[in-house]
């Protein structure tokens, strides 16, 4: 029993000894480095140059020239934005084309169950909606919601009769009185009556017209007159029509035309 333990002890301390030995380190073929015994990194190398110290305060690399040159083009920019500034042009646009702009010739009145009105143009419709673009863009509208659909114009002037005037008749002439009433949105300008005499025959016995007296305005060409009517203004008006020698007047027809002007 001694004698075993003996036996692998002397085996074991063999194989501890045979292992201590054997610390080469294996290098690849091909590979000249030389093998050093029990180290596994590689030799420290030297070199004769000492490193050069940053002194204080200097920057580690060059930055003035990359300065320079966008400064350079900075600048270059603000001579370029002061030029484009001074050719800068805003484009003359015609009063009634921004009021186009603003709003379209014709538009669509809409009115919902729960009362809301869109404004807007109908550019498309089905049995089961309809599409109208607005000025906030296109709206799809259920016609289960629909109440009523109207046309709807911009604003305007309108200057209409307030029904039929009264007529002295005399042997050279007939004098026309009554009155119109401007029933638009919008200022009529230069409003004129015309009244036109006709035989039995549908020939023009005369004609003539008159300028209102309404509001008095200044234009922007300097003229000013007396000539305007603003909305829901009525004025009155008197016109005197002569009458050639023996001419019969079967019936008359009166014209309204005015203008909108700035």
């Amino acid at each position: 029993m001694i004698r075993c333990f003996l036996i692998s002890a002397l085996l074991m301390i063999s194989f501890i000894w045979g292992q201590a030995e054997d610390t080469t380190l294996s290098i690849p073929a091909g590979n000249d480095s030389t093998v050093v015994p029990g180290d596994s990194l590689p030799p420290l190398r030297t070199t004769s140059t000492p490193p050069e110290t940053l002194q204080f305060g200097k920057p580690f690399f060059e930055y003035k020239s990359n300065i320079d040159q966008l400064q350079m083009q900075i600048d270059s920019l603000k001579q370029i934005i002061k030029i484009y500034q001074k050719q800068r042009v805003m484009p003359q646009i015609n009063e009634k084309l921004l009021d186009l702009i603003r709003m379209p010739e014709i538009q669509n009145r809409i009115t919902l169950q729960n009362g809301s009105v869109v404004l807007g143009e109908i550019i498309s419709e089905s049995a089961d909606q309809i599409i109208v673009r607005t000025s906030i863009g296109r709206l799809a509208i259920d016609r289960n919601y629909v109440v009523r659909i109207e046309k709807e114009s911009p604003p305007a002037a309108k200057v209409e009769l307030l029904g039929e005037p009264f007529v002295n008749a005399y042997p050279d002439r007939e004098e026309i009185s009554g009155a119109v009433k401007n029933v638009g949105k919008k200022r009529a300008d230069f409003v004129r009556v015309i009244a036109q005499l006709w035989t039995n025959t549908t020939e023009l016995v005369a004609l003539d017209s008159v300028f209102v007296t309404g509001k008095e305005i200044k234009y922007e060409s300097g003229v000013i007159t007396d000539t305007a009517i603003i909305p829901e203004q009525t004025v009155k008006f008197k016109i005197t029509v002569p009458l050639p020698e023996g001419a019969k007047v079967s019936y008359r027809t009166y014209t309204v035309h005015w203008e909108e002007t700035k």
